[in-house]
Formats: C-alpha cells, structure tokens, sequence
C-alpha cells in the first residue's frame, strides 16, 4: 500500500486567486489532490514521485510576485488520506439559481436549485471548487438540453461533468481517466446520482476513445490539450462541440491556434479568475 505525503503550502498574504494557481501546479506536478485551507492549500502526493515543489515557484512567482510561500511536509498513509479526504474534502458549492455541489453527508439549508449533485471525492480531481471545474459545470447546465447525443468526458475525475451531461439528458457519455483511483470514484459517484445506467467509464487516454460523439469536454490542462487536439477533431461529430479548460487565460492563443489548425473555430470564450474555458465548434 502506498504512502502519501501532505505538503502544506502557506501564502502570505492569502489570495485565493494565487492558491487556485498554487493547486493547479501542484497537480500538474503529480499531486493527486488539494484542498484549500485558511492561509493557503494542502497538495496529497505519493511519497514514491514527491521530490518537492521548488520547481513551481519561479512559475507561480511571476504570475504572484508580492505573494510568498513557505513548505512544510509530512507522512499520511493512504487509509488516512482517504478518510481525511472524504471527511473535510470540500465545503457545499452553490450555483444559486442552478446547482448544489455537496457530499452525501453535508445538507445545505435554503437553497432551491434544480440539480442537486452529489460527489465523494475520494483521491480524483472535481469537486467544483476549482475555477475551471465550475465554469464547465455551469456551462453544462446552463445550455440546451442534451436530448439524444452521445458526449464525452476526458479526464473525468470524480465523473463531475460525466454526471452533469447525463443529468442534461444525454443518450450516453463515454467517461475516460488515466488514473484507477479516478475510474473507482467515478463509479461511486455515477451511483450516487442514479445515473450509472447512462455512463460507461474507461480506464485510459486519448487512444481509448472510440466512435463520434456530439459533445467533448476535456478539463486537462494546455499541452495535454494541444497534443490531443487531433484525436478530439477526428472523434468530433459534424457540428460537434469541443469544450476545453484547465489552463490559464494567458494560454488561450495556443490552444485557439492549435484548433483551427484542425479545423475548429471558437465559439465561445469563458474566463473564472486566471483560468479559461472555451468552446469550439466543428463544422
């Protein structure tokens, strides 16, 4: 069984903008979860590919400068990282007017919104408190009903935005992670929801992903994106919607250039904080 270890990540002066920032780092460099806390964040990483996150702050310096960081680090064995996970991973997100993002356990006193979602993280990425993962969750239901397509979710995490199509009506959604652990929450969450019938989940990349599908979401980040551009194009149904987040403001020219090498043009650009999701359309 593996071990894992809890680096704690403190920012003075807090900035939530900057701890968002901080946690995306911190995933692309294999942490397999954050959350945040008072004075700024904790990342969970396996201690077998922890060598320490130095590397990421000349990164997050230049977009932060007059925020500081300081990093302690300490040993959590797997069992407890879950139940700490599932115990404190998130607080309650509220759309008001749209959704409730909770945990089974958690209740949310007046709130009336029309999807009530409810996800038990575990150690996948996709609770809705990351600014991309909420832009995408709005977008989805928010838009027109989804009545008869077959949609797409790569990179699903805790299955969040696989929940969400189906919720909208979808005829199927394919969901695809690379990490087991993502696969496992996936199913849980699909249950908790009712809709595990309309759901098929995958364990693997890009290469998995087979047929024509009407709707792709894909919450990675930039270079996985730009390299994928073509499988998404090739698997993008005729007037088909291609929508991508996980990457900064600052990166939305490269992704928009590698899509319209492939024939794809922008539809609709959506901003949360420094993060960015956009929508493409195939014609």
């Amino acid at each position: 069984m593996a071990n894992y270890l809890v680096v704690t990540l403190r920012l003075s002066p807090m900035n939530t903008d900057a701890a968002d920032v901080l946690a995306a780092l911190a995933v692309d460099a294999g942490a397999e979860g954050t959350e945040l806390t008072d004075d700024g964040l904790r990342a969970y990483v396996d201690e077998l590919i922890y060598h320490g996150f130095d590397h990421l702050l000349p990164t997050f310096a230049a977009l932060f400068p007059d925020v500081r960081v300081s990093t302690s680090v300490e040993p959590l064995p797997r069992r407890d990282w879950n139940e700490t996970w599932e115990r404190e991973g998130f607080r309650p997100i509220v759309e008001p007017g749209l959704f409730v993002i909770r945990r089974p356990d958690q209740q949310v006193e007046n709130i009336d919104v029309p999807y009530d979602i409810l996800i038990k993280p575990r150690m996948a990425f996709g609770t809705g408190s990351h600014q991309t993962t909420h832009m995408l969750v709005t977008w989805l239901l928010s838009r027109p009903r989804m009545t008869g397509m077959r949609c797409l979710d790569m990179g699903c995490g805790t299955g969040i935005l696989a929940i969400c199509m189906a919720r909208r009506g979808a005829a199927q959604v394919v969901a695809i992670d690379v990490d087991e652990d993502s696969v496992a929450n996936s199913l849980l969450n699909l249950g908790l929801n009712g809709v595990d019938h309309t759901v098929n989940i995958i364990h693997g990349d890009a290469a998995a992903i087979e047929g024509k599908f009407a709707l792709i979401v894909a919450n990675i980040h930039r270079n996985i994106i730009v390299a994928d551009m073509p499988i998404y194009c090739n698997h993008l149904a005729k007037h088909g919607r291609l929508v991508v987040s996980g990457f900064f403001n600052e990166d939305v020219a490269a992704v928009v250039e590698t899509a319209a090498v492939y024939g794809l043009s922008l539809m609709e650009q959506m901003s949360r904080g420094d993060w960015a999701a956009l929508v493409f359309h195939k014609p």
